[in-house]
């Protein structure tokens, strides 16, 4: 029984020595359990520090037909008042100029104004702003539809807004009144062309129901009062809309509608003289011809805004957004060049990282040290061999993704290669620095991953440079992949050139790590 319970201790005491080697070993890193702890934090707390859920300002130059134009004169009032997400750009009437601009990234959206806005509402049709936009992100593509919609809906309330102020009615109700006054004359009508045949047969002396007849004209005269409130406030809805959308003159149709309540006006006042005017009645029927006239020409002008559409009045604009690029991306077009970037990045940084750590492990730095070996050309020979063993891996990627999955490469195959040696050649510096201040393998890895940590939340990644503080963007700047996945997705998706503003600074900045590497190289070599 005892020999049995000792063999159990002894089992509990070998797993327990295990134990206390391992905490013993991490606890004689210090600076990798800082960074183990500290680093993920930090990132966290400057992601949530830095990023901004701010709807994104859009810079939009407006196209018009002519500047001299009513709605052109309005524009400024309008673009500038709309909401702070709408910067106005300015406008011209040149569309190719203003997508050009567009492409070389002066704006961010052209918007172009309908044409003879007055006249396509008039005909019971939408005017329709087009849109143009050059993004390749879908989440900014679905962020631009919205923002068409949102700033729409706000154009069509404050037109909506306007026309009511004006005094717009529901003009349904003139058809009835036109009705009830015709009605009312031809009633009239009938009565004097019994007056006329009395007449006719009893001669002169014969009477007539004038007492009927003034009703009837009365009744005509109040049904054309009130059909004259109406067509006044027509016209003042006809007038607020060429205000805001026609030349700013009055129409031919609204003068002629003036002039014709003028002539029903007269012709009424002859009629109430029916009374005093007994032998006159072929002279009233004549005028009643005429009247009747005049109202079926006003029941035609009326049809022309009774034949509008209620949901086009309430929303005379809609909005169609459409893309300058020639190619339909897909979600995985987009992120396909970033993807690429990044493990490029990761990959060699961390092969770097493990490089001079593994020559310190294996004795080499002593021999690199007594043999006639600078540290210039010990760096010089490892960037060489990374950078052949990177560029490989990168034609194997971009060929994959681009013949394999039918990435779009719509730039330079020229410009794409000097990119990806650019982003290898930062990413080497920042691998052999890791290397050179790291005493373990698993240093080293672990600060390669907090690179790649950083990378994936401060780069644009996942999220637009846009969407974080302008102090916290010094981070993403301090990164290759921010400068790769830019570049990458210009040239692939958009077809541009390469940018050598940020090109320029990314070899700088690859430069700058490869005489700090070189620097702690020769230090540590100078210790041996």
């Amino acid at each position: 029984m005892q020999p049995l319970i000792a063999k159990r201790f002894r089992f509990f005491i070998r797993i327990s020595a295990f134990l206390l080697k391992e905490m013993l070993e991490i606890m004689r890193q210090p600076l990798l359990l800082l960074t183990l702890v500290a680093g993920p934090f930090l990132i966290l707390l400057f992601f949530g520090i830095g990023y901004r859920n701010d709807a994104r300002a859009l810079r939009t130059i407006f196209v018009l037909d002519d500047n001299d134009s009513a709605v052109a004169k309005k524009l400024d009032e309008y673009a500038k008042t709309l909401g702070p997400q709408l910067i106005f750009a300015g406008k011209t009437t040149d569309l190719t100029e203003a997508q050009d601009r567009l492409r070389q990234g002066e704006v961010d959206l052209v918007a172009q104004l309908p044409n003879n806005i007055y006249n396509t509402i008039l005909n019971n049709q939408q005017a329709v702003f087009h849109l143009f936009h050059n993004e390749v992100d879908p989440f900014q593509v679905d962020y631009i539809n919205v923002f068409a919609r949102v700033y729409i809906n706000e154009v069509n309330r404050r037109v909506l807004r306007l026309l009511t102020s004006e005094g717009q009615i529901d003009l349904s109700q003139a058809q009835d009144t036109i009705d009830a006054a015709k009605e009312s004359a031809d009633s009239l009508s009938k009565l004097l062309q019994r007056c006329a045949e009395t007449l006719a047969e009893a001669g002169r002396g014969a009477e007539c129901d004038s007492n009927t007849a003034m009703e009837y004209t009365q009744d005509l005269s109040q049904k054309t009062d009130e059909l004259s409130q109406i067509i006044e406030q027509d016209l003042r809805f006809e007038e607020a809309l060429q205000r805001e959308f026609g030349d700013g003159e009055s129409t031919p149709d609204a003068a002629e509608d003036e002039i014709t309540l003028r002539q029903i006006r007269d012709r009424l006042q002859s009629l109430e003289r029916f009374a005093d005017d007994i032998d006159q009645y072929e002279a009233q029927l004549e005028t009643l011809t005429k009247l009747d006239t005049d109202l079926d020409g006003l029941e035609a002008r009326m049809q022309d805004f009774l034949n509008i559409d209620p949901n086009i009045l309430v929303s005379p604009f809609r909005s169609e957004v459409s893309s300058i690029a020639t190619v339909q991306y897909k979600v995985n077009d987009f992120f396909a060049p970033a993807v690429i970037v990044l493990l490029l990045q990761h990959l060699i940084l961390t092969f770097a990282a493990l490089s001079m750590v593994r020559e310190r492990q294996l004795g080499s730095m002593e021999l690199f040290f007594v043999a006639p070996l600078s540290a210039l050309e010990t760096l010089i020979g490892k960037y060489i061999s990374y950078l052949i063993f990177g560029a490989v891996l990168a034609a194997v990627l971009l060929s994959l993704i681009v013949f394999g999955m039918g990435v779009p490469m719509l730039g330079s195959w020229l410009s794409v290669s000097l990119v990806v040696l650019a982003v290898l050649f930062a990413s080497l510096g920042i691998g052999f620095i890791i290397s050179l201040i790291s005493q373990t393998d698993t240093q080293a890895v672990q600060y390669a991953m907090i690179v790649l940590l950083t990378s994936v939340f401060f780069s644009g990644f996942l999220l637009g440079l846009n969407t974080l503080w302008q102090p916290v963007r010094i981070i993403s700047w301090t990164l290759p992949a921010t400068y790769g996945i830019l570049l990458l997705r210009d040239i692939m998706l958009r077809g541009t050139a390469l940018d050598l503003s940020i090109f320029m600074p990314l070899v700088a900045f690859g430069a700058g790590l490869f005489i700090l590497a070189w620097w702690l190289l020769r230090r540590s070599m100078q210790k041996i």
